[in-house]
C-alpha cells in the first residue's frame, strides 16, 4: 500500500474533524460517547501540519507529525478517505423483477423445450431467477443423491439435467427469486 503523502494527509485531517465533531454530537442524542480524539485535537495537527508543509516542505519532522496525525483520526480517517476518494456513501439498488414469468410445464417429446434423449435448455425469460424443477412429480436437487438431479446457471437461463430426458416424461420448472 502506498503512503499516504502530506497534502492528503492535512485533507484528510479536515475531513477527520468534522468526523469526529459527528460523533460527539451524536452523544447528546444516544447517550455519552467513548473517550476518542477530540475533533479540536484533530483540527490543531493538522493545522499544525499544513503551516509546516506550506513554511518548510523540507523539514525531516514533517512526516513524524503525518504520522502522528494518522494515528490520532483513528477510525475518522479511514472513514475519511472513502468520503474524500468517493468510494463510501454510494449505494447499489437491487434489482428484483417485478414479476415472476409463468411456470413451464411439458411433457417430453422430440420438439419440447428439452427434447427426447436431451439434457438441456435455455429459457431466457428465467434468466435471474432461481428454478425448482420437478421431473415425473418429483422435486430435484442440484446434488447427485440419487442418479437424477439438474444445473441451473441463473446468470445465462441455462438448465441441464441428468440422466437425459426420456419421451413423455412430464417435466416442470418454477421460477423463484
Amino acid at each position: 500500500m502506498a503512503e499516504i503523502t502530506i497534502p492528503d494527509m492535512i485533507e484528510i485531517g479536515d475531513v477527520s474533524t468534522y468526523l469526529a465533531a459527528n460523533y460527539e454530537g451524536e452523544g447528546s442524542l444516544f447517550g455519552e460517547r467513548l473517550a476518542v480524539t477530540s475533533p479540536q485535537s484533530i483540527q490543531l495537527v493538522t493545522d499544525a501540519l499544513r503551516w509546516q508543509y506550506e513554511s518548510f516542505p523540507d523539514d525531516s519532522t514533517i512526516r513524524g507529525v503525518a504520522n502522528y496525525l494518522q494515528w490520532m483520526c483513528g477510525k475518522f480517517g479511514l472513514t475519511a478517505q472513502y468520503v474524500i476518494n468517493g468510494a463510501g456513501g454510494g449505494s447499489v439498488i437491487p434489482i428484483f423483477p417485478t414479476a415472476s414469468p409463468d411456470p413451464v410445464e411439458f411433457s417430453v417429446s422430440p420438439t419440447s423445450i428439452i427434447p427426447s434423449g436431451g439434457s438441456s435448455a435455455s429459457i431466457s425469460s428465467f434468466i435471474g431467477f432461481n428454478v425448482i424443477f420437478v421431473r415425473g412429480g418429483i422435486a430435484q436437487s442440484t446434488l447427485n443423491i440419487g442418479g437424477s438431479y439438474f444445473n441451473w446457471n441463473k446468470g445465462t437461463g441455462t438448465l441441464t439435467c441428468y440422466p437425459v430426458a426420456t419421451t413423455d416424461e412430464l417435466f416442470q420448472i418454477y421460477p423463484t427469486i
